[in-house]
């Protein structure tokens, strides 16, 4: 017969149940916490949570699934779809493929594919897997998670037809482009700037860019991509090296909040078009010079032929009756006329010789050349002009630069005359080193300087341009500053070079 428990060993026992209780009740609440903490991940996450076996059927842990597939999570737990019956079909064997090679290797992969929807739109599914396998290497199951990157690769895509267009676009110039930050690593180059070292631009990608140049000229661009950075303005250079023109245009590249990170570099091959200019300038050169001897030979042949013959004609007409007495006065009058008018003719012939070639130039020296012509300008059109100059008195300059400044004098009060009804016109020579400089200034009508090279562009007057022309013959620089009722004022700098004495 049993023996019966004492009162203390059933106090025993019923606390040890009481405890056994407790702790049971205490875990049922743990692990209902534990799932709704594991749920409440699983339906934040921005992934979706799979179990996947062999034969591509699944089971999933929450209802996102629906948002990508149109399919419930139910459907696919219940084996009445398998997810293959969603991917596109195009992409079945590359994501059969990486999943063999992850089983030969760690069990654990990566692999992009698309599927179709419900409602027939197609999604891009990046999927994270683990293999799992039995003691006989025998796959169990997969674990791992979905994501849905339709919008990146989107974005990629619009990326690289972005980074497509640019290249053709950069590929498109014969300019050598390239896209440096501030050490000079190379971030983008096209074909042309990349040919100029024999490589290709992927092979110029992530090199610094001034170990390519020499020392010296990579320390000038330097200074000139520092001011860029510095200033967040382009700087433009002309160059020349080992016989070659370069027009380098340097662009800042900002970032939304207005910070230079990076700049482009636009070099264009200005040799020809150099070579051209210099052509132009020496043929310019060549037929002005050809129209200045024109002119001192027509000159020439007017002062000492044509005023001449009507100098001698004129003394001739007025000797004809001088051993005549019984001359009527009526003769004598009409002589008198005549002659006038042949004296006329005479001053006008030479004046005519005096504006095609100035006499006194080579004689009298440019300043007082110019001095004589300001007077008389100034008398015969009845506008006050006045002449200074200083340091020329004892400068030795070439006749070519003479006789370009007395006429860029003389066209600038031609136009004076013609267009200014200007009152009062002051001209200053002033010698400078290294320059020479002249400024002519009018108290006239003024004009909108820009519409007026414009209209004479188009109407082929030769006033301004004329003087552009003989100044940059002369390697010089002019400015116009004029505004309409506020006068005009002409500043030239030419260059110039003494001429050796003796």
């Amino acid at each position: 017969m049993a023996k019966k428990p004492t009162y203390k060993e059933l106090a025993q026992e019923i606390k040890a149940l009481e405890k056994e209780k407790f702790n049971r009740v205490a875990a049922e609440k743990a692990f209902q916490l534990s799932e709704e903490k594991y749920r409440l991940l699983v339906k934040n996450l921005p992934s979706i949570v799979y179990k996947g076996y062999p034969d591509w059927s699944v089971e999933f842990f929450d209802s996102k699934i629906e948002k990508i597939t149109g399919y419930s999570a139910d459907e696919f737990n219940s084996k009445k779809m398998k997810w293959k019956d969603v991917v596109i079909h195009k992409d079945l064997e590359a994501a059969r493929e990486t999943f063999i090679a992850a089983l030969k290797m760690d069990k654990s992969y990566v692999r992009e594919y698309r599927i179709e929807s419900k409602q027939g739109s197609i999604h891009w599914i990046q999927e994270r897997g683990q293999i799992i396998c039995n003691d006989k290497r025998e796959i169990e199951y997969v674990s791992g998670v979905f994501f849905d990157i339709t919008d990146n690769k989107q974005a990629q895509e619009k990326l690289r037809k972005s980074e497509e267009m640019a290249r053709t676009l950069l590929n498109a110039t014969t300019d050598a482009v390239v896209l440096i930050d501030h050490e000079g690593i190379i971030f983008d180059i096209n074909d042309a700037y990349a040919q100029k070292f024999q490589k290709t631009p992927d092979e110029m990608l992530g090199l610094c860019i001034w170990y390519l140049f020499s020392h010296e000229v990579a320390g000038l661009r330097m200074v000139n991509v520092n001011k860029v950075f510095k200033t967040g303005q382009p700087v433009r250079i002309v160059d020349e090296r080992h016989g070659i023109w370069h027009d380098t245009i340097i662009y800042p590249v900002s970032n939304p909040g207005e910070e230079v990170k990076r700049v482009a570099v636009f070099a264009r091959d200005i040799t020809d078009r150099k070579r051209a200019e210099e052509h132009i300038h020496t043929l310019t050169q060549q037929l002005i010079k050809a129209q200045e001897n024109e002119r001192q030979r027509i000159a020439r042949d007017l002062h000492d032929n044509v005023a001449q013959e009507l100098s001698l004609l004129k003394i001739s007409w007025e000797t004809l009756f001088d051993n005549r007495p019984m001359i009527p006065d009526g003769i004598r009058q009409k002589t008198s006329e005549l002659s006038k008018i042949l004296q006329r003719s005479i001053s006008a012939v030479r004046d005519m010789a005096y504006d095609l070639h100035p006499p006194g130039l080579y004689q009298l020296g440019l300043v007082h050349t110019i001095y004589q012509y300001c007077e008389e300008f100034s008398e015969k059109n009845e506008i006050d002009t006045d002449f200074f100059a200083a340091g020329m008195d004892d400068l030795k300059i070439s006749s070519n630069t003479e006789i370009n400044l007395y006429r860029l004098i003389q066209e600038g009060l031609w136009n004076i005359k013609k267009h200014a009804e200007a009152a009062k016109v002051t001209i200053k020579l002033v010698a400078s080193f290294p320059n020479i400089i002249l400024r002519i200034e009018d108290d006239g009508q003024g004009f909108n300087v820009k519409e007026r090279l414009t209209a004479a562009s188009k109407e082929k007057r030769m006033g301004l341009r004329s003087m552009e022309e003989r100044v940059s013959l002369l390697n010089g620089k002019m400015k116009i500053h004029s505004r309409p009722k506020e006068g005009t004022k002409i500043f030239i700098e030419v260059p110039y070079k003494e001429k050796k004495r003796g």
